[in-house]
């Protein structure tokens, strides 16, 4: 039997200022696009059953846009009768139950399974005269609950094939955390258990744990920390006791983090022209990259031309420019404490704010708490 497993679709997102015609932002239909390749793929291969392993929308509210998108698109495997299980995972959970749950949307789909309700829940299956148990496990409000939670699952025997499908970070294993609030972890003795595969969501990079333990990945870029990632699922192939996998990459918008420019020991224009042979290498157009600079003085990052710099990534759908800036600017720029408390609260701020530039603007801001600082203190 093919079963295919599927994570982290994230229905909903959006980032950069980049919009079509209408103005609906690019992003935003670059995580549609990617999900309806997944979508057209499953029916093409006449996949057998779809595990989805948590946040297929980015928030407890997503648009219109995104409801239409995931009805419409789950709506094509229903029709071909292609069992669709989803759980919960941190994205599309809500903190409070009064506040419902958007997957109740899918409660009367045909052959659509939501699981949402906290609590761990079996499916059984028979598929090509083979009996699978799927053992799902939802996001939880608390930690303690879905640890109690976790203590019930258990393979059967009277089962071909167990699957375990949940939603979470691997514990004892650093990189796998997504360092989100409410965020599950969950321990490393359940990988362990004699399950014919687990199905893991929630780490966005396609990982192998063991063989036959896996993270799927996202379906999209949504960081540059996964800018060098492959994107796409896992197809599984089951039969008399044997297990493959494989995975499908699906075709995503390029986005770049390029290698970053020593900046210590440049003038202003060896810099600017360094920016430029890196643009000019990445062939912008319609590409999301960043440039960093290393060991670059505040003085001369201040000094760059960035109507120069926009003015050849225009063809981007976004671009940034990060500076390191060098130690001994570090050492300068936290001298005062109470500078430093003013810039963390100016970090904080432009956290909170989706806007181009935030390095740049940070720079600048810092800049100028800087030259209040020394008048005050009569430098």
């Amino acid at each position: 039997m093919k079963i295919l497993h599927v994570s982290d679709t994230h229905l909903g997102y959006s980032a950069y200022r980049k919009t079509t015609e209408d103005g609906i932002n690019l992003r935003e239909i670059d995580i549609y696009n990617a999900f309806e390749q997944f979508i057209e793929y499953s029916i093409k291969s006449k996949a057998d059953l779809i595990l989805h392993a948590g946040d297929l929308f980015d928030s407890v509210r997503p648009n219109n846009r995104a409801l239409k998108c995931a009805i419409k698109q789950i709506d094509l495997l229903s029709k071909e009768h292609i069992p669709f299980i989803v759980i919960a995972g941190n994205h599309e959970h809500p903190k409070l139950k009064e506040t419902g749950h958007i997957f109740s949307i899918f409660d009367h789909m045909e052959n659509v399974y939501p699981i949402y309700n906290a609590k761990y829940e079996k499916l059984s299956f028979e598929i090509k005269k083979e009996k699978v148990l799927i053992h799902a496990l939802p996001q939880c409000e608390l930690k303690t609950k879905f640890n109690e939670e976790l203590k019930k699952i258990k393979p059967s025997s009277d089962f071909d094939y167990n699957i375990l499908l949940t939603h979470g970070a691997v514990s004892g294993i650093k990189v796998f955390s997504m360092n989100e609030f409410n965020e599950l972890i969950i321990p490393s003795e359940v990988i362990k258990n004699n399950f014919d595969y687990i199905a893991l969501g929630h780490f966005h990079k396609y990982t192998k744990l063991s063989k036959n333990v896996f993270y799927s990945g996202s379906t999209e870029r949504l960081s540059f920390s996964e800018a060098a990632d492959k994107k796409g699922f896992i197809e599984i192939e089951l039969s008399e006791g044997s297990f493959k996998q494989k995975f499908i990459e699906i075709k995503n918008r390029p986005m770049t983090d390029s290698i970053a420019i020593k900046c210590s020991n440049l003038k202003l224009n060896e810099v600017m022209i360094k920016i430029k042979e890196t643009i000019k290498d990445i062939k912008p157009k319609e590409k999301i990259f960043r440039i960093t600079l290393d060991g670059i003085p505040n003085n001369i990052f201040r000094s760059l031309d960035f109507e120069e710099i926009k003015k050849v990534s225009n063809k981007a759908v976004h671009f940034e420019i990060k500076a390191n800036v060098s130690d001994l600017e570090k050492i300068k720029s936290t001298s005062s404490s109470k500078l430093d408390a003013l810039t963390n609260e100016f970090k904080q701020f432009l956290d909170t704010q989706n806007i181009e530039e935030k390095e740049t603007i940070l720079d600048l801001g810092i800049g100028y708490i800087e030259k209040i600082q020394a008048r005050d203190e009569g430098k």
